[in-house]
């Protein structure tokens, strides 16, 4: 309350509301990136930093910016080449008939619906599909629960036991949002397909708010924060796909802006590794008959 009534500008100052409608008094700090600084990267110690998404896109800039690492101190990046054999085991789809169906409108529901039924029956099931809102998954939800010959599984919040399903039942389709962008293992033939429905631009909030004031102007704000936080994001996604050096998958990006020729295209391929790129049906249906033995179209 005391920051509330000052208005200490060293923090963003915020209320946030639960489920019920419950307000809590927030306050971050504006000075994270200076306080690690000081508390970390001053002190005459080394240290590395390691993780699969400390690069967005083709740059370690972002990273640098949040964590306080200065231009001046002496930093070293290494980016260690993966095991896996994208090229050759992965396909990536990015369907050339996508709609520009205005974002949360029933259109866009019914377009996405009939995009993920086509590529639930191309793969025969094995589906992980992610989104990027919960209202927009339960509306996708309902326009494909009765025309699917898979089971159809959704992930709310918490909803380990659904997981554990899915993983039991080898040719289910499975609804996510949320935490399962990271974190969760399928290994396997258990996700051949992985339906990213949106690219998953960061939600505004009073921190990013906040951010967006250090920027001249919005198209600087956009290169500088929300397209790498996208990219970070989409390989978290994308890790879902491959999880061991055998594992085949298809990667589809339902998101008409990633389609080539459109504004975030660029910024797709720098975030994934070298793929094969398609935008046919027929050649994802193709993949999953070369790439699977006969078994798993009997599961």
């Amino acid at each position: 309350l005391g920051l509330f009534f000052t208005g200490d500008r060293r923090y963003i100052l915020f209320i946030q509301y639960d489920r019920d409608g419950n307000p809590s008094l927030c306050a971050a700090s504006r000075e994270m990136p200076e306080q690690l600084r000081r508390a970390l990267w001053l002190k005459d110690v080394a240290a590395i930093l390691t993780s699969g998404t400390l690069m967005a896109g083709c740059s370690f800039e972002r990273t640098k910016k949040v964590m306080g690492l200065s231009v001046n101190q002496r930093l070293e990046d290494f980016i260690a080449v993966s095991p896996f054999n994208y090229e050759e085991n992965c396909l990536l789809y990015i369907p050339g008939d996508l709609p520009r169906a205005q974002m949360g409108s029933e259109k866009e529901a019914k377009c996405l619906a009939g995009q993920i039924c086509r590529l639930v029956e191309a793969t025969h099931g094995h589906t992980l599909v992610l989104f990027t809102s919960y209202s927009l998954m339960g509306a996708v939800y309902n326009q494909v629960k009765d025309r699917l010959s898979f089971p159809l599984m959704e992930v709310w919040r918490h909803s380990q036991d659904v997981i554990h399903q899915f993983k039991q039942a080898q040719n289910a389709v499975l609804f996510a949002a949320g935490s399962c962008w990271e974190g969760v293992d399928f290994p396997g033939d258990m996700v051949s397909s992985l339906i990213i429905v949106r690219l998953p631009f960061p939600v505004p909030d009073p921190i990013s708010e906040a951010e967006r004031e250090q920027y001249p102007t919005l198209q600087n704000y956009i290169r500088a924060v929300i397209i790498p936080d996208m990219q970070v994001k989409l390989r978290q996604g994308f890790g879902r796909a491959i999880r061991t050096e055998t594992d085949t998958c298809v990667v589809s990006i339902l998101d008409h802006r990633a389609a080539p020729g459109q504004r975030y295209h660029q910024a797709v391929l720098e975030t994934l590794p070298n793929l094969r790129l398609t935008r046919k049906i027929e050649d994802v249906e193709d993949f999953i008959r070369a790439k699977k033995s006969p078994d798993y179209f009997m599961s």
